[in-house]
């Protein structure tokens, strides 16, 4: 069986991320391309062999397609999925899932009265950084804390419509630290969340949150129009210390340093540059390679495999669910509290 697959959205995560991995899998094919501007939609279809291009729905769901994965702004994720779902189309969407959780639990809902699957794309959790530090923290970790720290600039390459989102920047990129988090904590529920403004007018200048998993306590911090983008999850458990770098797609790993005498010191410091060294030459020559997609690749490779029934759902929808309630609480906090 061809796993056939229509993409909503033809800019660059479309482009660089769902058609490439989908096109990867040796049982799905991309059939279809949709996008509001029918001559980006032409155009991609032209550059990457699709057969099939068009700017409305109607048209897409005439291929006669088995999935359709979502690459659009996140207040068209509910809609598309929902349409999708009740077509009888598996759904693969990018995050954030849906605006609330309301939105993401009829999809929830919808996906299971259809008999169909339902995947969020929560990639730095299938990223080969994130799989070392699992094999190296073992099948049952026991971690006592974890911080994930989000450095953001607006310099870099945004999507145009991030002001339109409820906490901009923010909204579009906390769910990244929220899943990682709930991949090593277990499911997580916010404790406190605290707004840095310079003034009640102003935009959010961070956010700290502090949350609990079921295996241990864990903080976020987001720094928004920050002077560098950086995004750092730190895991301690009691078989040492990890550090996920996921731009670059680099693991840190550091096991306990004994008496913490001088040469326990060299051994960690040796440790930790030697796993840079190594994870960024690893990295630099898939990038340069074209073969970095930090964790796209096995995330929709393992959800090509599920609906041909040969793995479990990647990305279960209670997972996905528990993130949209953690960011809605946020949100929540964002728009009502206006600094403290």
């Amino acid at each position: 069986m061809t796993v056939r697959v229509g993409v909503v959205g033809a800019g660059w995560v479309s482009k660089a991320r769902h058609i490439r991995s989908f096109a990867a899998h040796p049982d799905a094919q991309v059939v279809s391309i949709l996008d509001r501007h029918p001559d980006r939609a032409a155009a991609l279809a032209r550059e990457l062999g699709i057969p099939h291009w068009t700017s409305t729905m109607d048209e897409m769901l005439d291929q006669e397609l088995d999935v359709l994965s979502i690459a659009t702004p996140p207040w068209t994720h509910a809609e598309l999925a929902l349409q999708a779902l009740h077509g009888g189309l598996h759904v693969f969407t990018e995050k954030p899932m849906a605006m609330n959780a309301s939105e993401a639990q009829e999809m929830v809902a919808t996906a299971e009265t259809a008999g169909r699957l339902l995947c969020v794309s929560h990639n730095f959790l299938f990223s080969r950084s994130a799989r070392s530090v699992r094999r190296f923290l073992g099948p049952e970790p026991d971690i006592m804390y974890a911080t994930a720290v989000q450095l953001s600039s607006l310099r870099r390459r945004l999507p145009t419509w991030i002001s339109e989102l409820p906490g901009g920047l923010l909204f579009d990129e906390m769910p990244h630290l929220i899943y990682l988090l709930q991949g090593f904590l277990g499911p997580i529920t916010v404790e406190d969340v605290r707004i840095e403004r310079p003034s009640a007018e102003s935009a959010v200048r961070a956010v700290e949150v502090w949350v609990r998993g079921r295996h241990a306590p864990g903080q976020i911090v987001m720094v928004a129009d920050a002077p560098i983008s950086e995004w750092q999850v730190v895991l301690v458990g009691s078989r040492g210390v990890a550090v996920l770098d996921l731009f670059r797609d680099i693991a840190l790993r550091v096991r306990p340093d004994g008496a913490h005498r001088p040469l326990d010191i060299l051994k960690t410091s040796a440790r930790m540059v030697g796993d840079h060294a190594v994870g960024f030459a690893a990295s630099g020559t898939r990038y340069v390679s074209g073969r970095l997609f930090w964790g796209h690749d096995t995330l929709i490779m393992e959800f090509v495999d599920a609906i041909l029934g040969r793995s479990p759902l990647p990305v279960p929808a209670e997972e996905a669910l528990g993130v949209v309630r953690v960011t809605d609480r946020i949100v929540e906090e964002l728009v009502r509290n206006p600094g403290r």
